[in-house]
C-alpha cells in the first residue's frame, strides 16, 4: 500500500478521476495482508501517507480528505502501531515548516484523534514522547502575518480544544494535571515559549491561557535557582506577556528563599519592565515578590537606588503617572511600615526628591508619606537635597487640576512638615530660602507666564507654607520693596473692569506681605488664618529699621488701599483692606526718625477722613495706634495734627490720645486755646466720667497760659462744683482754678464766699486745694488793689479761723502763712491786726507772724520760712505783672491790626503789580538755579551764607582764594572752584561738609579774622546772635582741610597700610592714618571722628582680625552713619563677607583683592588692583595734581591706542605724507612712522584722514558696566562711536576737579539710551546700582546686555525691580574666535538704538558726527610741523571728555 500511496497523483482533478480504482486497490491490499505483517504494513503506509501529504502543494480538496479518512480507517483496524512510531509520524507532520497547509493540519488532527494519541501517551506515561511533541510545536511561531485565517482558526481549535483542552472531562489531551506535574520543567519551558510569542499569534495566546487555567501553580517549583532566573529573564524579555509575568510572580511568592538569596534579579526585572513602560507587569513583581517578603530585604539601599534611577528614566507624562501609581505608591507604603535604619536617611530623601521630580498628581502623596517618617532624616546634612525638593515642589504650578480636593494638596503638607523640622533645625532655612523665595516671587504675579492663565488653587495653598521656608535672616529690604510693588500694582488695577483675581491669589498676597515685613500679630486681625498670625510674629527685628524709601512705598500702598472700597458686596473686608491693615499695625515700631513718620502723613489724614467723615468706625484703631506710637516719639510732627486730636477727643470722646495731647501742647498751643471752652465742658460730660484725664491736659494749659480763660468759663467751673459734690471733683477743679487765681484775681471776686465755704468744710484734700486757690486769689488781689484790700482780706482770714469749728492745725498754718504773704507787702496793715492775732499766739505760725510785726529776731528756722515766703510772694507778683503786660500788649496789637487793615486794600493793588513782574523774573531765575548744584547750599548756614559769599567773591588780595589756601586746599581745587558760578559758596560748602557745624563756624570766623576780613566776620556773628546760636570762644581743633582719604585698618597691617598710604599720596590722594596724625596726648576717638568726617572716602584695609576689633567696628559704623563712601580691601585671604558684626554691612560691598601671594617685592598688591583702587577713589574725589609723583604722573592719562580716532573732516596733512602716531605702554617709547604716497593716490582717498578725536558734549548713549569687563566695553564703545553714536564712558571722564558721580549724573540725564552690561559683580556694585536707579527714575530706555551668567533673570538683588520687565540681549557665550560684539545680538543692539536715536544712520556715520566739536588743541598739521620734520608728536586731547583736560580717558 505504501507504494501505491507514493504513486498517487497530487493533482486534485486527476486524483478524483482515479479515485474508484484507487479505492478498490486499497481494499484488496488491506484484505490480503497477513496479521504478522500488519504492524509493518501500517507503519509503512502511515509513513507513505505522511510523505504524500507533506509533499502536496495543492489546495486541500475533499477528495484528498476522503482519501485520508479511508486510509486511516483502514490502518486503524486491528493492532495499532507503537507509541514511538505514532509520535515519530506525528512529529514528522508537525515539523512541516509551512503551517498554512490545511491538508497537513487535517492529517495531524486525524492521526491525533484516530489513535487517541494524547490519551495513550498520558496513560502510558510517555514523558519523553510528549516532550518531543512540545518541542516540535515550539518550532512554529504561528505568526498572524504569515497564517491564513481559516488555517489559523483550525490550528487554534485543534491545539486549544484538542491537544491542550481546558475541559477537565476530556481525556484525549496532553495537558492533564497529573501529566503536567510530572513534566513541570518541560511545560514551564513550553509556557515560556508561548509567552514569548503570544503577541504575534492568537494561537499561542490561547495555549497560554489554557495551560495557566489547567496548571496555575506551574511555576511553584523550579529545578534550580538558575532555572528560576532564566524564567525571570525570559518573562521580561520583549515581547512581555502579562500572563507570564503574573503567573511567574505569583509563583515566586512561594519561594522566599529565592528572593532572599538574590533580590537583585527582581529589582533588575522591575527596572527592565519600567524601561519598556510595562508598569502593571512590574507591579506584579513588586506586589507578589517584594511586598510579601519586604522584611527579608537586608540591603534596602539597593532597592531605593533602583527606584531613584527608574524615577529619572521615565519621561512621558502618562507613563510617570502610571509608574507612580503602580510602583512608587506601594513602595512608599512598605517603607513607612518598616522601621528603617537611619543610615538610609540620605537615600530615602533622594528618593523623595526623585518622586517629586516626576511632577504628576500622584507623586506628592507618595513623597509626603515618606517624608512623614519621624526621627529618621539627617536634616542638617540635606542642604542640597532640600533646595532641590523646594524647587521641584514649585514646579507643580504648571499642573492644572479640576477637582477641589486634589492630591496636590499634599504638597502643602510636605512644605509644612519641612518647616516644622526647620523650626528645630534653623540651619535648614539656609537651604530652603532661595528656592522658596523664588517661588513666592513667581507666584506673586496673578498670571502664569508659561500659559498666560491664572495659577490653580493648589499653588496658592502651597504658597502659604512656602513663605514659611524663607529665611528671615536672609530677607532684604529690596525683596520687600519688590513685593510691595507687586501689591501696589494689584491695588492700582482694582478699578480696571478687566482685572479679575481669584480669592486664592488675594490670600497669598496677604501672606507674602506679612512675611516680608516680618510683622507682629495683632488681636484685631481675627479674620486672618493662623498661618498669617505665625508670619506676623516672625522676623521683625532683622528688617528693622526700614529705609525711608521703603516707608514711602509702604505709605503709598496704604494710601492707595485706603482709597479703595474697604468692604466687598458681602460686607467682608477686601484684600486691600487686609493687607493695608497688617502693614499699618507693623510700621509703628519700625519708625525710627521723623522723616520715616512723615511718609505716612497722607495716610493718617485719609484715615481721619474715613473715620469722621465717611463713618468707617472699623478702622478707628488704625489711626489711634499710629499716633500712640508715633505721637510720643515725634511730638513736633504730632503737633501739626492737633486739630484732629482735639476733634477726636472732644467730639468723639477718644480719651486714649490724651497722653499725646499733653506732649504736643507746648509745640503748638493755638488749637488748644481755640477749643478751651470745649475742653472745660468736656470735664463734666457723661457724669464727669472723663474729668481726671481732661483735667490733666487743662492743668498743663492753664499752668502755661492762665490768662486765656474767660469769666464765663470761671463761672461755669464754680457752678459745676455746686452740681458735683464729690470731693475728687471739687479738688480737681480747685487745682485748675488756682493757676488762674494768681493771674486774674478779679474773676474770682464773685466766688469768694464759695471758696471760703469749701475751705471751712475741712475735707482734708479738698480743703488744701480750695485754700490754695483762695490763697492765690487773695494775695494776687492784694497786689493789684493795695492796702484796702489787704486790710479786708486779713480780717477775712482771721475771722475764718475764729468761725471755723474745730479748725485743723494744718489749715491754721495755711491761713497764717497767707497772712504773712499779705503782710510782707503791707506791713502796716498787718501791724494793725496784731491784737487780733494775739488770741492765737499759741500757734507757732502765728507767733512767727507776731515776731515779724514786732521786728523780733527770729530763729533760723523761722527766718528760712520767712525767706521762702518772700520768694513765693515775688513769684506771685511777677505773674500778676506779667499778666498785666500781656493784656496791654494785646490791646496794642488789636489797635495795630486795625491800622493794618486800613492800609491792606492799598497794598493789594501794589502786590498785584509786583506779581506780574515777579513771574517774569522767576522764569529767568529758574534757568540760573538749574545751574547751581543743590548741594552747594545744603551745608552752609542760610542765615549768613549768601551775604558772606557775596563779599568774599569780590576780587581782592584777601578774598576767598586766600581763605581757601589758609584752610589748606590745593591749587587745583581752588582752580576748580574758580570755574563755579559761586566759588565762595563752593569753598564754604566743602568746609562745612567735612566738619561739625560748630567747629566749622569757629574755624571760619577765626580764619576770617586772621586774613583781615572783619566785615564778613561781623555778618556771621550778627546772624548767629539773631538766631540764638553761640560761636564757641575756643575749640581745641586744627583749622585745616583734612585728607580726603581715610585709611581704616587693624594694627597688625600697619606696615602694609603705611606703604599703601605712601603710594596713594604719590598718586595725588592725601591720606589720614592714626599713626601719622595722632601726636602725643591726643584723644584717639576725637581724632578718628574728625578724620572720618573730613574724608571724602574711607578705605577699609581688612585682615582677619579687623572684624574682631572694636575700634575698627566703630570706624565702619561711623562711616555708614555719616554717609561716607566705603571701599573694602582684602589684605589677606579670608571669607567674604567677614564673620562677626561687620558681616551684614560688608556683604553690601564689592571688595578689591589687594594681596598677591606670588609677589616678592614691597608692593604686595597686584598692579591692576592698585589701578582699580585709584579708579574707585576717583568716583568720589579728584586727585591733587600738585601731589602726584613721577611714578604715577600719568596714571589717569590714556594710551593713544585706547583713544577713538575718527575722520569726519578733510585732512589737513601735507599731500605727500600721512603721519600715524602710536603711543606705547608706560615702559615703551613713542615711535613715529611715515608713509609716502603719490598725489594720484591721495586723490583716490576720502577726504577724511584726520585722526583728531571728538569731544562728546551731549551723549546719546551711556554705557554702564562694572570694571572687571572694561576691556570688552572699550571695544563696544569704539564700534558704536565709529557707527556715528555719541557714547559716554566713565573711564574717559577721569579729569577735572569735580567728582565722577557728578559727571555720571550729567551723562545719564543727557543720554537717550542706557546700555547696561550685566555681570554678577555688576548687580552687587553700589555704583552700578546708583546708575540704574537714576536711569529708571528718569525713565530712560535701558537695554540690558547679559555679559556673564547671573543664574536668574531678573538677577537677584536690588536691581531685580529695574530689570524685571526688561528682556536682555545675550552676549554670554561668544563663538570661538568670534568677536563678542557681532552677529545677530549686536544687530539687536543697533535696532534698539535706532528706536532711541532715530537721527543716527549707522550706514552713514559721517553726517551725524559733523556737529561734534574739535578739541581746541587740534591745530592744522601744516601749522604744527613741516613736511618730513622728525620730532616727537605731542599728545592730543582725549576724545570723549566733556571739558578739555589732560586727566581724561582710560587709566
Amino acid at each position: 500500500m505504501d507504494v501505491l500511496i507514493r504513486q498517487l497523483p497530487h493533482d486534485n482533478d486527476q486524483l478524483e478521476s482515479q479515485w474508484p480504482a484507487i479505492f478498490d486497490q486499497f481494499h484488496k491490499l488491506s484484505i490480503n495482508i497477513s496479521e504478522t505483517d500488519q504492524p509493518s504494513f501500517k507503519i509503512k503506509s502511515l509513513d507513505a501517507l505522511t510523505d504524500y501529504v507533506a509533499a502536496d502543494n495543492e489546495q486541500c480538496a475533499n477528495i484528498k480528505l476522503t482519501f485520508i479518512d479511508v486510509t486511516l480507517k483502514t490502518l486503524s483496524n486491528g493492532p495499532l502501531p507503537s507509541n514511538d512510531e505514532l509520535v515519530r509520524i506525528f512529529c514528522h507532520l508537525l515539523d512541516v515548516p509551512d503551517t498554512n497547509k490545511m491538508l497537513n493540519l487535517r492529517l495531524i488532527e486525524k492521526v491525533y484523534y484516530t489513535y487517541r494519541l494524547g490519551e495513550r501517551l498520558c496513560n502510558d506515561g510517555c514523558v519523553d514522547l510528549m516532550e518531543k511533541i512540545l518541542l516540535c510545536l515550539q518550532k512554529h511561531e504561528f505568526s498572524k502575518k504569515n497564517c491564513d485565517v481559516k488555517v489559523e482558526e483550525q490550528w487554534k481549535y485543534f491545539l486549544t480544544r484538542g491537544m491542550f483542552s481546558p475541559i477537565s472531562s476530556d481525556v484525549n489531551k496532553l495537558n492533564k494535571l497529573e501529566t503536567m506535574m510530572i513534566m513541570r520543567s518541560s511545560y514551564q519551558q513550553f509556557y515560556r515559549f508561548a509567552a514569548q510569542h503570544f503577541n504575534q499569534s492568537d494561537i499561542w495566546l490561547e495555549i497560554l491561557l489554557t495551560i495557566e487555567g489547567t496548571f496555575s501553580t506551574l511555576f511553584d517549583m523550579f529545578t534550580s535557582p538558575t532555572d528560576a532566573q532564566q524564567h525571570i529573564s525570559a518573562a521580561i524579555a520583549p515581547p512581555v506577556s502579562p500572563k507570564y509575568v503574573s503567573l511567574l510572580a505569583k509563583s515566586l511568592q512561594q519561594h522566599p528563599d529565592l528572593f532572599k538569596n538574590d533580590p537583585s534579579q527582581i529589582y533588575v526585572a522591575i527596572e527592565k519592565l519600567v524601561s519598556h513602560n510595562l508598569f502593571k507587569e512590574a507591579e506584579c513583581f513588586f506586589s507578589h515578590v517584594i511586598a510579601p517578603h519586604f522584611d527579608l530585604i537586608t540591603n534596602l539601599e539597593e532597592l531605593i537606588q533602583t527606584f531613584i534611577r527608574m524615577c529619572s528614566s521615565v519621561v512621558d507624562l502618562e507613563c510617570r503617572s502610571s509608574f507612580c501609581k503602580h510602583l512608587v505608591s506601594p513602595l512608599s507604603y512598605e517603607l513607612t511600615k518598616k522601621k528603617l535604619n537611619k543610615k538610609l536617611g540620605n537615600s530615602c530623601f533622594d528618593l523623595i526628591v526623585a518622586i517629586v521630580d516626576l511632577t504628576v498628581i500622584e507623586a506628592p502623596s507618595c513623597a509626603k508619606r515618606l517624608l512623614s517618617i519621624s526621627e529618621f532624616y539627617p536634616w542638617k546634612q540635606l542642604d542640597q537635597q532640600l533646595t532641590h525638593l523646594i524647587q521641584s515642589c514649585s514646579a507643580y504650578d504648571q499642573i492644572v487640576v479640576s477637582s477641589t480636593n486634589s492630591e496636590l494638596d499634599k504638597l502643602d503638607d510636605m512644605l509644612k512638615l519641612i518647616h516644622d523640622r526647620a523650626a528645630t533645625n534653623p540651619s535648614m532655612f539656609r537651604a530652603t530660602h532661595r528656592p522658596a523665595l523664588e517661588a513666592v516671587l513667581k507666584w506673586s504675579s496673578p498670571i502664569n507666564i508659561g500659559n498666560a492663565q491664572a495659577y490653580p488653587k493648589h499653588v496658592y495653598t502651597m504658597g502659604e507654607p512656602m513663605t514659611e521656608l524663607v529665611d528671615e535672616k536672609q530677607m532684604t529690604v529690596d525683596i520687600c520693596r519688590q513685593l510691595i510693588s507687586i501689591l501696589q500694582k494689584h491695588v492700582d488695577s482694582v478699578d480696571d473692569d478687566t482685572y479679575v483675581v481669584e480669592s486664592h491669589y488675594e490670600q497669598f498676597l496677604r501672606v507674602c506681605i506679612l512675611y516680608c515685613l516680618q510683622l507682629k500679630r495683632l488681636p484685631c486681625i481675627a479674620v486672618c488664618s493662623q498661618v498669617l498670625g505665625k508670619l506676623l510674629r516672625r522676623c521683625l527685628q532683622p528688617l528693622k529699621p526700614f529705609p525711608t524709601i521703603m516707608h514711602e512705598e509702604l505709605a503709598r500702598y496704604c494710601l492707595s488701599a485706603l482709597n479703595c472700597p474697604l468692604h466687598n458686596e458681602s460686607g467682608l473686608p477686601t484684600t486691600e483692606h487686609y493687607t493695608a491693615l497688617v502693614i499699618w499695625f507693623a510700621i509703628g515700631p519700625c519708625i525710627d526718625n521723623e522723616n520715616d513718620a512723615r511718609a505716612y502723613e497722607r495716610c493718617v489724614d485719609r484715615l481721619f477722613e474715613l473715620i469722621y467723615e465717611e463713618n468707617e468706625d472699623s478702622i478707628h484703631s488704625w489711626w489711634t495706634t499710629f499716633w500712640i506710637i508715633v505721637g510720643l516719639k515725634f511730638p513736633t510732627m504730632a503737633a501739626e495734627h492737633s486739630e484732629q486730636f482735639l476733634t477726636a477727643i472732644i467730639d468723639h470722646k477718644l480719651m486714649i490720645l490724651i497722653g499725646v495731647l499733653s506732649t504736643i501742647y507746648a509745640k503748638h498751643p493755638q488749637p488748644f486755646h481755640h477749643r478751651l471752652n470745649d475742653l472745660i465742658h468736656l470735664l463734666f460730660d457723661n457724669n464727669a466720667q472723663h474729668l481726671p484725664t481732661i483735667a490733666s491736659l487743662l492743668d498743663i494749659i492753664l499752668k502755661s497760659h492762665p490768662h486765656i480763660i474767660t469769666e464765663s468759663q470761671i463761672d461755669y467751673l464754680f457752678t459745676s462744683i455746686d452740681i458735683y459734690h464729690q470731693p475728687n471733683t471739687t479738688q480737681t477743679i480747685c487745682r485748675l482754678l488756682s493757676h488762674v487765681a494768681s493771674t486774674q484775681p478779679h474773676l474770682f471776686d464773685k466766688h469768694r464766699q464759695q471758696l471760703i465755704l469749701l475751705v471751712s468744710q475741712q475735707q482734708q484734700q479738698q480743703t488744701f486745694e480750695a485754700f490754695t486757690c483762695l490763697q492765690q486769689y487773695l494775695v494776687a488781689s492784694t497786689i493789684i488793689n493795695g492796702e484796702q484790700a489787704a486790710d479786708e482780706y486779713l480780717t477775712l482770714l482771721i475771722d475764718l479761723i475764729r468761725n471755723t469749728k474745730n479748725i485743723s492745725a494744718d489749715l491754721c498754718s495755711y491761713i497764717f502763712h497767707t497772712c504773712q504773704l499779705i503782710g510782707i507787702r503791707h506791713k502796716t496793715v498787718l501791724a494793725k491786726k496784731r491784737d487780733d492775732l494775739l488770741e492765737f499766739e499759741s500757734n507757732s505760725a502765728c507767733r512767727m507772724l507776731l515776731d515779724m510785726i514786732d521786728g523780733n529776731k527770729m530763729s533760723e528756722e523761722h527766718q528760712a520760712t520767712l525767706n521762702r515766703t518772700l520768694d513765693e510772694m515775688s513769684q506771685i507778683e511777677e505773674r500778676v505783672v506779667h499778666t498785666e503786660k500781656n493784656v496791654n500788649n494785646i490791646t496794642k496789637l488789636v489797635k495795630r491790626q486795625e491800622l493794618h487793615m486800613t492800609n491792606l486794600d492799598a497794598r493789594i493793588d501794589a502786590v498785584d503789580t509786583n506779581i506780574i513782574q515777579l513771574n517774569e523774573q522767576v522764569q529767568s531765575q529758574a534757568r540760573d538755579i538749574e545751574r547751581i548744584d543743590a548741594k552747594t547750599l545744603s551745608y552752609v548756614p542760610s542765615e549768613w551764607g549768601h551775604e558772606a559769599c557775596r563779599l568774599l567773591n569780590v576780587r581782592a588780595t584777601n578774598d576767598w582764594r586766600l581763605l581757601g589756601r589758609r584752610f589748606g586746599y590745593s591749587t587745583s581745587e581752588l582752580k576748580h572752584w574758580a570755574m563755579q558760578l559761586d566759588p565762595s559758596m563752593s569753598l564754604l560748602n566743602e568746609w562745612y561738609m567735612t566738619h561739625k557745624a560748630d567747629e566749622a563756624t569757629y574755624g571760619l570766623v577765626k580764619m576770617l579774622n586772621e586774613i583781615g576780613r572783619q566785615d564778613v566776620e561781623d555778618i556771621i556773628r550778627k546772624a548767629m546772635t539773631t538766631a540764638g546760636q553761640l560761636i564757641p570762644d575756643d575749640l581745641d581743633i586744627d583749622i585745616k582741610r583734612l585728607p580726603p582719604v581715610f585709611l581704616s585698618y587693624q594694627w597688625g597691617s600697619q606696615k602694609a597700610v603705611t606703604r599703601l598710604k605712601s603710594h596713594l599720596e604719590q598718586a595725588g590722594y592725601a591720606c589720614w592714618m592714626d599713626t601719622g596724625e595722632m601726636g602725643g596726648g591726643d584723644k584717639l576717638f576725637a581724632k578718628i571722628d574728625a578724620g572720618i568726617r573730613g574724608a571724602k572716602v574711607v578705605v577699609c584695609c581688612l585682615n582677619k582680625k579687623y572684624a574682631q576689633s572694636d575700634n575698627c567696628s566703630r570706624e565702619v559704623h561711623l562711616t555708614i552713619s555719616t554717609g561716607k563712601p566705603l571701599i573694602p580691601l582684602q589684605m589677606e585671604k579670608q571669607t567674604w563677607p567677614p564673620e562677626g558684626a561687620l558681616g551684614p554691612i560688608m556683604s553690601e560691598y564689592l571688595y578689591i583683592r589687594f594681596f598677591d601671594r606670588k609677589a616678592n617685592d614691597e608692593d604686595y598688591w597686584p598692579a591692576d588692583k592698585f589701578t582699580e583702587l585709584l579708579g574707585q577713589i576717583r568716583y568720589h574725589v579728584a586727585p591733587d595734581p600738585d601731589m602726584i609723583g613721577d611714578q604715577y604722573r600719568n596714571w589717569f592719562v590714556p594710551r593713544v591706542d585706547n583713544l577713538i580716532f575718527l575722520q569726519p573732516t578733510p585732512s589737513t596733512a601735507p599731500p605727500s605724507t600721512t603721519i600715524t602716531t602710536t603711543q606705547s605702554t608706560k615702559t615703551e617709547p613713542a615711535t613715529t612712522t611715515k608713509t609716502t604716497t603719490t598725489k594720484d593716490e591721495k586723490k583716490d582717498k576720502n577726504d577724511d584722514d584726520d585722526d583728531t578725536p571728538l569731544v562728546v558734549t551731549h551723549p546719546q548713549v551711556m554705557i554702564s558696566y562694572q570694571w572687571d569687563c572694561q576691556k570688552e566695553i572699550v571695544i563696544l564703545y569704539k564700534k558704536l562711536t565709529k557707527l556715528g553714536y555719541r557714547c559716554w564712558l566713565d573711564i574717559f571722564q577721569m579729569g577735572g576737579g569735580d567728582s565722577l558721580f557728578e559727571k555720571i549724573d550729567t551723562g545719564i540725564r543727557h543720554a537717550k539710551c542706557i546700555l547696561s552690561c550685566v555681570t554678577p559683580k555688576y548687580t552687587k556694585s553700589i555704583n552700578c546700582r546708583r546708575e540704574m536707579a537714576l536711569s529708571d527714575a528718569l525713565e530712560k530706555l535701558i537695554v540690558p546686555l547679559l555679559i556673564e551668567d547671573t543664574q536668574t533673570w531678573p538677577p537677584a538683588g536690588p536691581m531685580s525691580m529695574v530689570f524685571a520687565e526688561r528682556s536682555y540681549i545675550d552676549f554670554r557665550h561668544p563663538s570661538d574666535g568670534k568677536e563678542r560684539w557681532s552677529g545677530k545680538e549686536f544687530e539687536m543692539i543697533l535696532a534698539r538704538l535706532k528706536q532711541a536715536v532715530p537721527e543716527v544712520e549707522p550706514t552713514q556715520p559721517r553726517r551725524h558726527l559733523l556737529d561734534m566739536q574739535r578739541p581746541k588743541t587740534s591745530l592744522r598739521r601744516e601749522e604744527k610741523m613741516k613736511v618730513g620734520e622728525k620730532r616727537k608728536l605731542a599728545r592730543i586731547g582725549s576724545a570723549p571728555v566733556i571739558a578739555q583736560s589732560r586727566a581724561c580717558s582710560i587709566m
